[in-house]
């Protein structure tokens, strides 16, 4: 019989400057909702998906992954599914290493129905254009492409995303924020 889930800190710092901002005692800002999406058994997937789908191509749609993977704790499964893969841009594996995230350890897969309809949700990078999601549980995140800008507009393009994903675990009911709103 397993036994319920401890509560699960989900600490969301950002950058670097908003972590000194909020001071380096402040609480995470979101909290695992015990018994979400977890099977405590050695070996077992956790029963949700979410698919980050890149439209052109995989840059944006591994960082969401990547960022939703930390996020939950291994409590939701994140794919990145794309029809191109490209070359890791250095800023933004240095970016993700900031928030202790090693993005190569994330490959994409490429697209296919079967993966889209086992999905929980479907997070489009881009706009949906081929209708791949039609009929099925998704929405359209438009975010600036990451690779090839300065390091700066990286991080906020990475805290975009961060933000985007920790709102997406609340709603999917994994997390609660600690703070009001």
């Amino acid at each position: 019989m397993p036994t319920s889930p401890a509560v699960v800190e989900m600490n969301a710092s950002g950058t670097g400057a908003a972590a000194a901002r909020e001071g380096a005692d402040a609480p995470p800002r979101l909290v695992a909702v015990p018994g979400a999406g977890v099977d405590e058994r050695p070996g077992r997937q956790p029963a949700r998906l979410v698919v980050f789908l890149g439209v052109e191509d995989d840059a944006r749609s591994r960082v969401a992954a990547a960022l939703l993977a930390h996020r939950s704790k291994g409590r939701v499964r994140a794919v990145s599914a794309s029809p191109a893969t490209v070359d890791l841009d250095p800023a933004v594996a240095a970016a993700l290493a900031e928030l202790g995230v090693d993005l190569a350890s994330f490959p994409s897969q490429p697209t296919s129905g079967r993966l889209l309809d086992l999905a929980d949700r479907v997070v489009v990078m881009g706009y949906d254009q081929d209708n791949l999601t039609q009929g099925r549980r998704a929405e359209d995140w438009c975010i600036d492409d990451p690779r090839g800008k300065d390091p700066d507009a990286v991080r906020h393009i990475r805290d975009a995303i961060d933000r985007r994903v920790q709102r997406l675990l609340v709603r999917m009911g994994v997390a609660r924020p600690t703070r009001p709103r």
